[in-house]
Protein backbone atom coordinates (compact mmCIF):
# COMPACT_ATOMS: atom_id res chain seq x y z
CA UNK A 1 0.00 0.00 0.00
CA UNK A 2 1.47 3.35 -1.02
CA UNK A 3 2.01 6.36 1.21
CA UNK A 4 -0.93 8.51 0.01
CA UNK A 5 -3.36 5.69 0.79
CA UNK A 6 -1.84 5.25 4.23
CA UNK A 7 -2.19 8.97 4.87
CA UNK A 8 -5.82 8.97 3.75
CA UNK A 9 -6.67 5.97 5.89
CA UNK A 10 -4.93 7.41 8.92
CA UNK A 11 -7.04 10.57 9.05
CA UNK A 12 -9.33 9.70 11.95
CA UNK A 13 -10.71 13.09 12.79
CA UNK A 14 -13.95 11.91 11.27
CA UNK A 15 -13.75 8.14 11.64
CA UNK A 16 -13.77 5.14 13.90
CA UNK A 17 -12.65 1.62 13.07
CA UNK A 18 -14.87 -0.26 10.65
CA UNK A 19 -14.43 -3.45 8.65
CA UNK A 20 -16.18 -4.61 5.49
CA UNK A 21 -17.49 -7.77 7.13
CA UNK A 22 -19.00 -6.19 10.22
CA UNK A 23 -21.34 -3.22 9.74
CA UNK A 24 -20.46 -1.46 12.99
CA UNK A 25 -22.11 1.88 13.68
CA UNK A 26 -19.99 4.52 15.40
CA UNK A 27 -20.32 8.14 16.47
CA UNK A 28 -23.98 7.44 17.23
CA UNK A 29 -26.06 9.92 19.26
CA UNK A 30 -29.58 9.14 20.40
CA UNK A 31 -31.60 7.51 17.60
CA UNK A 32 -33.91 10.51 17.33
CA UNK A 33 -32.79 14.08 18.03
CA UNK A 34 -35.38 16.86 18.04
CA UNK A 35 -34.36 20.50 18.42
CA UNK A 36 -36.45 23.05 20.29
CA UNK A 37 -37.63 24.50 16.99
CA UNK A 38 -39.02 21.14 15.90
CA UNK A 39 -36.49 19.78 13.41
CA UNK A 40 -35.67 16.10 13.76
CA UNK A 41 -32.70 13.88 12.95
CA UNK A 42 -33.29 10.15 12.52
CA UNK A 43 -30.00 8.37 13.05
CA UNK A 44 -29.01 4.95 11.72
CA UNK A 45 -31.96 4.15 9.53
CA UNK A 46 -31.55 0.80 7.78
CA UNK A 47 -32.01 -0.54 4.28
CA UNK A 48 -31.64 -4.29 3.88
CA UNK A 49 -29.69 -4.24 0.65
CA UNK A 50 -29.90 -7.20 -1.69
CA UNK A 51 -27.27 -5.67 -3.96
CA UNK A 52 -24.63 -5.22 -1.26
CA UNK A 53 -25.87 -8.17 0.77
CA UNK A 54 -25.97 -6.48 4.17
CA UNK A 55 -27.76 -3.83 6.21
CA UNK A 56 -26.91 -0.35 4.98
CA UNK A 57 -27.25 2.70 7.23
CA UNK A 58 -28.19 6.31 6.63
CA UNK A 59 -29.21 9.34 8.72
CA UNK A 60 -31.89 11.91 7.87
CA UNK A 61 -32.60 15.53 8.78
CA UNK A 62 -36.29 16.51 8.70
CA UNK A 63 -37.21 20.19 8.98
CA UNK A 64 -39.59 21.57 11.56
CA UNK A 65 -43.14 21.04 10.43
CA UNK A 66 -42.22 18.05 8.26
CA UNK A 67 -45.44 16.52 6.92
CA UNK A 68 -46.30 13.50 4.82
CA UNK A 69 -48.75 15.76 3.02
CA UNK A 70 -45.90 17.75 1.42
CA UNK A 71 -42.98 16.94 -0.87
CA UNK A 72 -39.48 18.27 -0.21
CA UNK A 73 -36.23 19.03 -2.00
CA UNK A 74 -33.29 16.91 -0.90
CA UNK A 75 -29.58 17.41 -0.25
CA UNK A 76 -27.33 14.33 -0.17
CA UNK A 77 -24.07 14.73 1.77
CA UNK A 78 -21.34 12.09 1.50
CA UNK A 79 -18.73 11.46 4.21
CA UNK A 80 -15.00 10.79 3.90
CA UNK A 81 -12.95 7.58 3.97
CA UNK A 82 -13.51 5.59 7.15
CA UNK A 83 -16.37 7.80 8.37
CA UNK A 84 -20.06 7.03 8.55
CA UNK A 85 -23.55 8.43 8.14
CA UNK A 86 -23.48 10.32 11.45
CA UNK A 87 -20.30 12.34 10.92
CA UNK A 88 -22.06 15.38 9.46
CA UNK A 89 -24.26 15.63 12.54
CA UNK A 90 -21.65 14.80 15.18
CA UNK A 91 -18.70 16.87 13.93
CA UNK A 92 -20.39 19.45 11.71
CA UNK A 93 -23.50 20.18 13.83
CA UNK A 94 -25.48 19.90 10.61
CA UNK A 95 -28.87 19.98 12.33
CA UNK A 96 -28.15 23.38 13.89
CA UNK A 97 -26.68 24.75 10.65
CA UNK A 98 -29.69 23.59 8.62
CA UNK A 99 -32.14 25.00 11.20
CA UNK A 100 -30.42 28.39 10.95
CA UNK A 101 -30.36 28.37 7.15
CA UNK A 102 -34.10 27.69 7.03
CA UNK A 103 -34.90 30.25 9.74
CA UNK A 104 -32.83 32.90 7.92
CA UNK A 105 -34.50 32.18 4.58
CA UNK A 106 -31.25 30.90 3.06
CA UNK A 107 -32.97 27.70 1.99
CA UNK A 108 -36.56 26.43 2.12
CA UNK A 109 -37.72 23.48 4.18
CA UNK A 110 -35.77 20.48 2.92
CA UNK A 111 -34.68 16.96 3.74
CA UNK A 112 -30.96 16.21 4.14
CA UNK A 113 -29.76 12.61 3.87
CA UNK A 114 -26.30 11.27 4.75
CA UNK A 115 -25.66 7.67 3.62
CA UNK A 116 -22.94 5.36 4.91
CA UNK A 117 -20.35 4.81 2.19
CA UNK A 118 -17.95 2.72 4.28
CA UNK A 119 -14.57 2.84 2.46
CA UNK A 120 -15.91 1.97 -0.98
CA UNK A 121 -15.37 5.32 -2.76
CA UNK A 122 -19.09 5.26 -3.64
CA UNK A 123 -18.36 3.02 -6.64
CA UNK A 124 -18.97 -0.53 -7.79
CA UNK A 125 -16.15 -3.01 -7.24
CA UNK A 126 -13.54 -0.37 -6.42
CA UNK A 127 -9.96 -1.59 -6.13
CA UNK A 128 -11.05 -5.16 -6.83
CA UNK A 129 -13.54 -5.38 -3.95
CA UNK A 130 -16.84 -7.03 -4.89
CA UNK A 131 -19.08 -4.35 -3.36
CA UNK A 132 -21.59 -2.79 -5.77
CA UNK A 133 -22.12 0.46 -3.91
CA UNK A 134 -23.06 2.69 -6.85
CA UNK A 135 -25.65 0.14 -7.99
CA UNK A 136 -27.05 0.06 -4.45
CA UNK A 137 -27.15 3.86 -4.24
CA UNK A 138 -29.21 4.35 -7.39
CA UNK A 139 -31.22 1.14 -7.56
CA UNK A 140 -32.13 0.65 -3.88
CA UNK A 141 -31.15 3.59 -1.70
CA UNK A 142 -32.48 6.60 -3.65
CA UNK A 143 -35.81 5.01 -4.62
CA UNK A 144 -36.50 3.87 -1.05
CA UNK A 145 -35.54 7.04 0.83
CA UNK A 146 -37.18 9.37 -1.67
CA UNK A 147 -40.43 7.46 -1.37
CA UNK A 148 -40.28 7.22 2.42
CA UNK A 149 -39.50 10.90 2.99
CA UNK A 150 -41.68 12.38 0.25
CA UNK A 151 -38.86 13.79 -1.88
CA UNK A 152 -39.87 15.77 -4.97
CA UNK A 153 -37.80 13.50 -7.18
CA UNK A 154 -36.84 16.07 -9.81
CA UNK A 155 -33.37 17.20 -10.83
CA UNK A 156 -33.86 20.83 -9.79
CA UNK A 157 -34.78 19.75 -6.25
CA UNK A 158 -31.84 17.38 -5.74
CA UNK A 159 -28.25 18.41 -4.92
CA UNK A 160 -25.19 16.43 -3.83
CA UNK A 161 -22.05 17.31 -1.87
CA UNK A 162 -19.25 15.70 0.08
CA UNK A 163 -15.68 15.88 1.31
CA UNK A 164 -12.58 13.81 0.53
CA UNK A 165 -13.86 10.39 -0.58
CA UNK A 166 -17.34 11.94 -0.45
CA UNK A 167 -16.16 14.81 -2.62
CA UNK A 168 -15.15 12.26 -5.21
CA UNK A 169 -18.53 10.54 -4.87
CA UNK A 170 -20.35 13.84 -5.30
CA UNK A 171 -18.37 14.71 -8.42
CA UNK A 172 -18.68 11.26 -9.92
CA UNK A 173 -22.41 10.92 -9.25
CA UNK A 174 -23.18 14.48 -10.30
CA UNK A 175 -21.38 14.00 -13.61
CA UNK A 176 -22.34 10.43 -14.51
CA UNK A 177 -25.92 10.85 -13.28
CA UNK A 178 -26.21 14.41 -14.53
CA UNK A 179 -29.95 14.07 -15.12
CA UNK A 180 -30.49 13.60 -11.37
CA UNK A 181 -28.46 16.34 -9.64
CA UNK A 182 -28.67 20.09 -10.16
CA UNK A 183 -25.48 21.09 -8.31
CA UNK A 184 -22.27 19.51 -6.98
CA UNK A 185 -20.33 20.78 -3.95
CA UNK A 186 -17.00 18.98 -3.48
CA UNK A 187 -14.63 19.78 -0.60
CA UNK A 188 -11.07 18.45 -0.23
CA UNK A 189 -12.02 16.10 -3.00
CA UNK A 190 -10.17 13.04 -4.18
CA UNK A 191 -9.80 13.44 -7.95
CA UNK A 192 -7.65 10.47 -8.95
CA UNK A 193 -5.91 7.39 -7.55
CA UNK A 194 -7.21 4.97 -4.92
CA UNK A 195 -8.54 2.59 -7.57
CA UNK A 196 -11.08 5.07 -9.00
CA UNK A 197 -11.73 6.51 -12.45
CA UNK A 198 -10.13 9.95 -12.46
CA UNK A 199 -12.46 12.92 -12.70
CA UNK A 200 -10.35 14.62 -15.39
CA UNK A 201 -11.32 11.88 -17.85
CA UNK A 202 -14.86 11.26 -16.57
CA UNK A 203 -15.92 14.86 -17.11
CA UNK A 204 -14.72 14.80 -20.73
CA UNK A 205 -17.11 11.98 -21.61
CA UNK A 206 -20.28 14.07 -21.30
CA UNK A 207 -21.61 17.16 -23.11
CA UNK A 208 -20.69 20.19 -21.05
CA UNK A 209 -24.11 21.80 -21.41
CA UNK A 210 -25.74 18.79 -19.72
CA UNK A 211 -23.58 18.81 -16.58
CA UNK A 212 -24.49 20.57 -13.30
CA UNK A 213 -22.39 23.47 -11.97
CA UNK A 214 -19.67 22.62 -9.43
CA UNK A 215 -18.00 24.19 -6.42
CA UNK A 216 -14.53 22.95 -5.49
CA UNK A 217 -13.42 24.13 -2.04
CA UNK A 218 -10.23 23.25 -0.22
CA UNK A 219 -7.68 24.58 2.21
CA UNK A 220 -4.12 25.68 1.64
CA UNK A 221 -2.87 22.78 3.79
CA UNK A 222 -5.04 20.18 2.10
CA UNK A 223 -3.75 16.83 0.78
CA UNK A 224 -5.58 17.27 -2.51
CA UNK A 225 -4.83 20.89 -3.44
CA UNK A 226 -2.71 20.15 -6.51
CA UNK A 227 -5.18 17.80 -8.21
CA UNK A 228 -8.11 20.13 -7.47
CA UNK A 229 -6.15 23.02 -8.96
CA UNK A 230 -5.60 20.95 -12.08
CA UNK A 231 -9.32 20.17 -12.29
CA UNK A 232 -10.12 23.87 -11.83
CA UNK A 233 -7.78 24.68 -14.73
CA UNK A 234 -9.47 22.05 -16.88
CA UNK A 235 -12.93 23.41 -16.07
CA UNK A 236 -11.80 26.99 -16.70
CA UNK A 237 -10.35 26.10 -20.10
CA UNK A 238 -13.67 24.48 -21.02
CA UNK A 239 -15.72 27.45 -19.74
CA UNK A 240 -17.44 25.02 -17.41
CA UNK A 241 -19.58 26.80 -14.75
CA UNK A 242 -17.83 26.37 -11.43
CA UNK A 243 -16.51 28.06 -8.31
CA UNK A 244 -13.02 27.32 -7.08
CA UNK A 245 -12.41 28.33 -3.47
CA UNK A 246 -8.90 28.06 -2.05
CA UNK A 247 -8.68 29.53 1.42
CA UNK A 248 -6.59 29.21 4.57
CA UNK A 249 -7.21 25.90 6.28
CA UNK A 250 -6.43 22.23 6.54
CA UNK A 251 -8.00 18.86 5.97
CA UNK A 252 -10.30 18.73 9.01
CA UNK A 253 -13.76 19.35 10.36
CA UNK A 254 -12.99 22.94 11.30
CA UNK A 255 -12.53 23.63 7.60
CA UNK A 256 -15.46 21.53 6.35
CA UNK A 257 -17.88 22.96 8.92
CA UNK A 258 -17.10 26.43 7.63
CA UNK A 259 -18.10 25.22 4.15
CA UNK A 260 -21.54 24.05 5.25
CA UNK A 261 -23.29 27.47 5.24
CA UNK A 262 -22.09 27.89 1.63
CA UNK A 263 -23.43 24.45 0.71
CA UNK A 264 -26.83 25.28 2.20
CA UNK A 265 -26.85 28.69 0.50
CA UNK A 266 -26.05 27.12 -2.87
CA UNK A 267 -28.73 24.50 -2.21
CA UNK A 268 -31.29 27.22 -1.56
CA UNK A 269 -30.30 29.12 -4.71
CA UNK A 270 -30.49 25.95 -6.77
CA UNK A 271 -33.94 25.02 -5.47
CA UNK A 272 -35.17 28.51 -6.29
CA UNK A 273 -33.75 28.03 -9.80
CA UNK A 274 -31.56 31.10 -9.56
CA UNK A 275 -29.07 31.43 -12.43
CA UNK A 276 -25.58 30.22 -11.65
CA UNK A 277 -23.19 33.00 -10.63
CA UNK A 278 -19.51 32.86 -9.74
CA UNK A 279 -20.31 34.14 -6.30
CA UNK A 280 -17.25 33.12 -4.31
CA UNK A 281 -14.56 32.30 -6.84
CA UNK A 282 -11.16 32.91 -5.24
CA UNK A 283 -8.34 31.42 -7.25
CA UNK A 284 -5.50 33.61 -6.04
CA UNK A 285 -6.88 34.78 -2.72
CA UNK A 286 -7.21 33.32 0.74
CA UNK A 287 -10.47 35.11 1.39
CA UNK A 288 -13.46 32.80 1.92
Amino acid sequence: MNLPILILMSITLFSCSKTEGTPTVTNTPEPIQTNSNGSTVLHDQVIKSKIVGRDMYYTVYLPAGYSNEKTYPVLYLLHGYGGNQNDWFVYDKLQEQADKAIADGIMPEAVIITPDGNTWMYLDNVAGRSIRYESYFFQEFLPQVEKRFHIKGERQSRMIGGFSMGGYGALYYGITHRDMFSYIYAMSSVIEGYGVRNIYEVIQQYPQNELPPVTLELGTRDFFTRENQRLHQQLTAANYPHDYILREGGYDWEFWSACTPKILKKFGETIKNKPYEKSHITTNSLNS
